[in-house]
Formats: C-alpha cells, sequence, structure tokens
C-alpha cells in the first residue's frame, strides 16, 4: 500500500497521539498493537472503491515495533510494514478455508459483486487467476485493540494485565471511528460486520441517513453519507450469523439482492 500525504496526514497524527498517550503505560511489548485501516494495491484503480469491516484481527503487530517507528519518529513506516502482509495475500492462509470467517465472507462477496458465482475455497490454495480480482478492495475493523474473546482465544488474556490492557483499550478508542477510512481513502461501499459494535461510536463525526431493513434476521443496518455518497451497509460478522440460521452464502444473497434492486 502506498502511503500517499493525505493519508499520512490523516493517521500520522492519531499514531503519535496513541504512542505518545500509552508509552508510560509499559504494556508488554510483545502485545498486539493497534491495526490501522489498509488498501490492496489496486484499491485507488477500483471502479468502486470497497471496504470489509470486522471486529478485530486475531494477533497483530507487536507494541515493540510501534514504539520503535515513534522513537524514530517514523510513524508512516508502521503503516507500510503492516499493509504488506495483506498486500501479499497473507489473509488468504490466515482464513485456512473457514465456512464463516470474516475472509471468506468478505472475499467471496467481493468476487461475487464482481460477478463470480463460484463457491471458491478462501484459502492459499485459490485459483491463481482470481488473484487479480481480490487485488481492490480496503480493509479495517471496529476495534483497533483486540478485544477480550480473541486475546481468550488465544491464550493470552488470563496471563495479561487487565488494568494496562484497559488504560491501552481506552486509548485507542480514538482509532475506532470509520471517519479516519472515509478521509483518507474515500470509499464508495463499505460493509460492517460486527454488530456488536456501538454504531453510534463508530460513525461519531459524519452526517448519515439511516435505514433498517428486515434482512439476515433483521439485523441490517444502511447508512448513507451524503457529504461523501458512500453507502453503509452494516450487519453481524458471518460466525454470529449462523446462530440467526445464515451460512455465509445466504448472507451474500441478501446483500446482493439489496445492492441490485
Amino acid at each position: 500500500m502506498e502511503v500517499t500525504n493525505n493519508i499520512g496526514q490523516i493517521f500520522k497524527p492519531l499514531i503519535r497521539q496513541f504512542c505518545e498517550t500509552t508509552k508510560a503505560i509499559d504494556i508488554d511489548e510483545d502485545f498486539s498493537t493497534v491495526f490501522l485501516p489498509h488498501t490492496m494495491t489496486n484499491y485507488d484503480k477500483a471502479s468502486k472503491k470497497i471496504f470489509y469491516f470486522g471486529r478485530d484481527t486475531y494477533g497483530w503487530t507487536p507494541t515493540s515495533q510501534l514504539m520503535e517507528a515513534h522513537n524514530n519518529d517514523n510513524h508512516l513506516s508502521y503503516l507500510e510494514q503492516t499493509s504488506k502482509w495483506a498486500n501479499e495475500f497473507g489473509f488468504l492462509d490466515y482464513n485456512k478455508n473457514k465456512s464463516s470467517g470474516f475472509w471468506t465472507l468478505a472475499m467471496r462477496l467481493h468476487l461475487r459483486l464482481k460477478g463470480f458465482t463460484d463457491n471458491l475455497k478462501i484459502s492459499d490454495n485459490l485459483l491463481e487467476e482470481y488473484y487479480e480480482h481480490i487485488n481492490d478492495f480496503g480493509w479495517g475493523n471496529t476495534n483497533a485493540i483486540e478485544v477480550p474473546k480473541s486475546l481468550q482465544n488465544q491464550g493470552v488474556w488470563e496471563t495479561l494485565d487487565k488494568d494496562k490492557y484497559w488504560a491501552v483499550k481506552e486509548k485507542s478508542k480514538h482509532l475506532d471511528k470509520l471517519i479516519h477510512t472515509i478521509n483518507a481513502y474515500k470509499p464508495d461501499l463499505v460493509f460492517i460486520f460486527n454488530w456488536d459494535c456501538d454504531e453510534k461510536a463508530f460513525l461519531e463525526g459524519l452526517n448519515y441517513e439511516e435505514q433498517k431493513l428486515d434482512l439476515i434476521g433483521n439485523h441490517f443496518l444502511t447508512y448513507n453519507l451524503p457529504d461523501t455518497n458512500t453507502t453503509v451497509i452494516w450487519t453481524v460478522h458471518p460466525t454470529a450469523a449462523r446462530w440467526l440460521g445464515y451460512g455465509t452464502d445466504r448472507i451474500i444473497d441478501e446483500i446482493v439482492g439489496y445492492l441490485n434492486k
């Protein structure tokens, strides 16, 4: 991902602020630090710029790497370095063809929006011919710092200093805003797969018109951002969708059906 002046002007002060306010907390240097939104190599060339948001990233760059960039006053190197994983399609191996995984939903939906209806396995065994079609999206999280559930699943939570964790999580909240992605990357369409997120906090600072529809088990919100002509579709994470009786294909069918109306 190329960090342009516009992207740098938005994220550099946010990264610096986070580092300055958390350095004294001295959390474990191996603790996963903040995730920032990224775009794939051909995002700027896409006819429709699309972003996919999940809950958090299961294991991310250690705090020590971010603090090194901060100490060298080279904050944007952190954004550049962490983008490599996505740009090199690391998410395909990470996903491991999970039937209800975030990446299975996001990438199959992305391909479906381009007219591909194949029931593809989203893993590092993806056929080479599809790579060019999944190289033009953006990816973000509603939580810059991992939530306790993810840390529990990794076996990290029990040994983590909880006071330090909650202090760092609190200081990261200014990064948990969609407005930064809108200003930096100007997407046309944004999907948010995290029904548990506080939508008012996440949309803070944006002018929007909200509508709730009876789709995906009555878990479907749309937001029109008139200032940028951006459409936001907000629904459940694919793992949670299983409790509503929805598999990945059915989620995609209802989303695409709505968009094609």
